[in-house]
């Protein structure tokens, strides 16, 4: 039996960029014949890989889906074997089918007619997968039995799984200046130009062999990536580019003060810790290991700085073999080279289910460290670290929390012990699932032994942040306001199951230009993308890279700005089919949705009022009056509204950042113009590609900036309606009042009618009692007839209800009455006071008394003794200092003094 070969129904929209790409793009059929096609190192490269996949299936052996499943490698291939089985029992039926529909096929239709005979051939083959004949072909494909030396690892080219950074790749570009891109010939870098990588172990751990060195080359400008925001990664990079071991970075703000101020016998500074001095590496870090705070919280403030360059030894100088030529070397000290730092964030996106996972993969990871943590304070509180036997258990503990990272990894989204949401129930369902997990598990591999080694190092791992992450990074949890984002409503439809919910995530740039020849930047990439991934920052890099032409990169500065503008533009750029969100047409679309629901809220309010006007409001149905008024919708979408505006503005400070950075980058380069020791044609290439690429990053902001402002439109309209729901409440509400009190009134009427009777029959039931009662007068004296008895009856109570009504309700008798009853008290309290005053009468007065009878005192005197001084003076007499020496005068003295005691008081 032959492998039999068709062409492949569906065609990858991501083309491969090296031999393992290919290998992995070709049917099982044509492996062989497409590996022998390869090159030595492309041979190598396919081998290493196959060697990894081999390892990580071997890791992940024992790991289980739920503690009641198998371990998903035995699952996987009961599935494989159970689809086969299904497969084969169907495959007559189905050669059937598709027999008749080749012969109900037109004869002109040409494409139907191939794949009808492309599934029959498939189909030919399934019927033998039960076979011994069959199994003999699979082996024959295995690719053991094609691939020598595919059992042992092999030390040059394979990296070390026991050792930290497994699984992860640099990249490396490299330009020469007149040829344009150029492929590397290294002996650890695997692809060709632009998509040359190279593992991270050898990258910065091997010291013989790694390209990242430094270089006197002016032609050639190199470009090399780190793959995370990885500090540690970045001072090994520095380190091993100017070859250097042992240097030091403080990252505590305290032990750094002490250091300053303590005498140092030490060996000067390296050129590793020059540049990355704390002003600008551990001292730009906001929320580090020593706080804390969640690790979404670190990030390296925005800046572009220029820092001397150490000089440069050439390789002749030193007695070592020069790597390039003569004509290529040049030696330049700091006051001729100038190294910039640049620190940027940008906006990127991520699927949500996989934010998910890196959010449970750090959760645990910071439960295990604090765990650790407490280990080591508890043995530090005892003042020992105990003796033998308490060492080696408190080892094996904390060995067993490093272990549990990698035997409890989330799967699905779950973590270890929780059931998956959804199981299919198909044999090529559960088998295609199956196979998913630990595609899942194997691809995210690199990133969960990442988050473990690095998340909590003295030089930390810097992780990716959401929106909400950015702004609020003191949060502990942001999951759900995560999930209120617009882009994350906007690709969740509820109508499509296919639908991707993704999310806007906020990276950040880490670039150095050292020497005007070298790059080294540092972003991450997506979660668990240890694959190509069109969307990818880089890979927007590569491909720009691979299509300029020689002439468009004529220094290192131009490739940094293609850097820059690659992170920037990265929802702008609307050139690539990929799955990245489209973020302005879909705030755009929310922005208008929230219009549509603000018009809708206005007519609704209009046909209210228009009820409520047509018809009394206090005669509405009680229902009715509550809809109306109730703002519930109209609240619900302010604030969907702010949440638009607010995410707007976090996006809009982010692009403020980066115009801030490239202004700075920008005179930097101006500054560099004046040195007429360096290329001033390519220096003034950088500077108007750096002009108009800030001129672009305002246009997005402005952008941005529209949109918001169509938004705080809409959100002040809003509020203008929940101002008139309120005014129309309270115009109901003084509407009620006043018929309120108009019942208050009616009320207030059968009250007084309720009254007046009560003093019809008080006065009647009285004498009716009197009359009733059984006294000596009434029964053993004179006969009262009864007659006589109602004559006293109605008459006396006549008498008493004419006269309380009429002080009740006739204002000119109430005025009657209270007027002489004053009149009454006031000629008897006048005849008490007639004759003279006496002391004790005048100690009790009341010092409005007083005045009054002082007053006409005066008048007295004034006209007895025809004088005008006390009348000009307009005083009294107790205001001159001689006494009138007069019949009163003992009164005179009195008053005088009870006259200076109130005026002291």
């Amino acid at each position: 039996m032959k492998p039999y070969h068709v062409e492949d129904h569906y065609v990858d929209p991501v083309p491969a960029t090296d031999a393992w790409a290919l290998y992995l793009a070709a049917r099982f059929s044509r492996r062989e014949e497409l590996y022998e096609s390869f090159t030595a190192p492309e041979k190598e490269l396919v081998r290493k890989e196959l060697r990894r996949i081999r390892y990580l299936k071997e890791y992940f052996s024992f790991h289980r889906l739920t503690p009641s499943d198998c371990t998903l490698v035995v699952a996987l291939e009961r599935a494989h074997a159970r689809w086969r089985e299904h497969a084969t029992q169907r495959c007559s039926e189905e050669l059937v089918r598709c027999e008749r529909e080749r012969e109900m096929a037109p004869p002109a239709d040409k494409r139907r007619a191939a794949l009808a005979a492309r599934n029959r051939a498939i189909l030919e083959q399934v019927k033998h997968w039960q076979s011994e004949i069959y199994t003999d072909l699979q082996h024959q494909m295995s690719p053991v039995s094609y691939i020598s030396g595919l059992e042992a690892p092999d030390d040059r080219i394979d990296d070390n799984p026991r050792e930290s950074n497994y699984g992860y790749n640099g990249w490396v570009i490299v330009f020469e200046k007149g040829q344009g891109g150029v492929t590397l010939p290294h002996p650890l870098c695997h692809g060709k130009f632009p998509h040359q990588k190279i593992p991270m172990q050898r990258l910065l751990y091997d010291k013989e062999q790694t390209p990242l060195k430094r270089s006197g080359d002016k032609r050639q400008l190199r470009y090399f990536h780190l793959q995370a925001n990885n500090m540690k990664w970045v001072e090994d990079a520095i380190s091993r580019y100017y070859q250097e071991e042992g240097s030091e970075f403080d990252g505590h703000r305290k032990s750094y003060q002490r250091r300053l101020y303590q005498h140092s016998t030490s060996k000067g500074e390296s050129k590793t810790e020059k540049l990355l001095k704390r002003e600008l590496w551990h001292g730009q870090e906001r929320g580090g290991v020593d706080t804390h705070m969640p690790p979404h919280s670190r990030q390296i403030r925005p800046r572009c700085a220029i820092v001397p360059s150490s000089p440069w030894i050439s390789p002749t100088e030193t007695g070592a073999q020069p790597e390039t030529s003569s004509s290529n070397t040049f030696s330049h000290s700091s006051s001729s080279s100038q190294d910039i730092v640049l620190f940027m964030p940008y906006l990127h996106w991520e699927i949500e289910k996989r934010l998910v996972r890196m959010t449970n993969v750090m959760r645990k990871t910071r439960q295990i460290k604090e765990q650790e943590f407490e280990l080591e304070r508890s043995a530090k509180r005892r003042g020992t670290w105990g003796s033998v036997v308490e060492r080696a258990a408190m080892a094996a503990r904390a060995q067993r929390l490093n272990d549990s990272v990698e035997t409890e990894q989330p799967a699905g989204g779950v973590w270890s012990g929780e059931n998956p949401s959804w199981r299919p129930q198909s044999p090529l369902g559960t088998y295609l699932w199956l196979a998913s997990k630990l595609y899942q598990l194997i691809d995210e591999a690199a990133d969960w032994r990442l988050i473990g080694d690095h998340l909590y190092t003295q030089s930390p791992l810097h992780v990716r942040r959401t929106l909400e992450q950015y702004s609020c990074w003191t949060a502990e949890e942001t999951i759900q306001r995560d999930r209120q984002q617009v882009i994350y409503r906007g690709t969740r439809l509820r109508n499509d199951p296919e639908a991707i919910p993704r999310v806007v995530m906020v990276d950040q740039l880490w670039l150095w230009i050292l020497d005007e020849n070298t790059i080294i930047s540092a972003f991450p990439r997506r979660w668990g993308r240890n694959k190509p991934d069109p969307s990818a920052v880089h890979r927007a890099i590569r491909d720009h890279l691979a299509t300029v032409d020689k002439s468009q990169v004529t220094s290192i500065y131009d490739l940094a700005l293609i850097i820059i503008d690659e992170c920037s533009k990265v929802f702008f750029d609307r050139t690539k089919p990929d799955l990245r969100p489209e973020v302005v047409d879909i705030f755009g679309s929310a922005i208008s949705n929230i219009s549509e629901k603000k018009m809708e809220a206005y007519e609704r309010f209009g046909r209210d009022v228009k009820r409520m006007n047509a018809e009394d409001p206090l005669q509405t149905a009680e229902e009715f009056l509550r809809k109306s008024l109730n703002i519930k919708f109209e609240w619900s979408v302010l604030m969907e509204a702010q949440n638009v505006i607010d995410q707007l503005q976090i996006m809009q400070e982010i692009f403020t950042q980066q115009i801030t950075v490239m202004t700075d980058f920008e005179k930097a380069l101006r500054a560099m113009s004046f040195d007429q020791g360096r290329d001033q044609a390519g220096l003034r290439s950088a500077l108007e590609r750096a002009t108009t690429l800030i001129v672009e990053m305002k246009l997005r902001k402005t952008e941005l900036a529209n949109l918001e402002k169509r938004q705080a439109d809409s959100r002040t309209q809003l509020r203008e309606l929940l101002d008139m729901k309120q005014q129309q409440s309270g115009i109901i509400e003084a509407k009620a009042a006043i018929r309120r009190a108009d019942e208050s009134v009616l009320q207030g009427r059968s009250i007084v009618v309720f009254t007046v009777v009560t003093i019809f029959f008080l006065p009647l039931s009285f004498f009716a009692t009197l009359f009733g009662m059984n006294a000596q007068e009434f029964n053993e004296g004179s006969t009262i007839h009864l007659s006589t008895q109602l004559i006293y009856m109605f008459v006396l109570s006549s008498v008493v209800i004419i006269f309380s009504l009429a002080i009740a309700f006739i204002t000119w008798a109430r005025t009657v009455l209270f007027g002489a009853f004053r009149f009454s008290f006031a000629y008897l309290s006048h005849s008490m006071r007639r004759g003279k005053p006496k002391n004790n009468q005048l100690r009790g007065a009341s010092s409005h008394a007083l005045r009054e009878f002082m007053i006409s005192k005066q008048k007295e005197w004034e006209s007895r003794d025809n004088t005008s001084s006390a009348l000009s003076t307009g005083g009294l007499p107790m205001h001159q200092e001689i006494i009138r020496n007069d019949k009163s005068g003992q009164f005179t003295e009195i008053a005088m003094r009870f006259w200076r005691r109130r005026r002291s008081d």
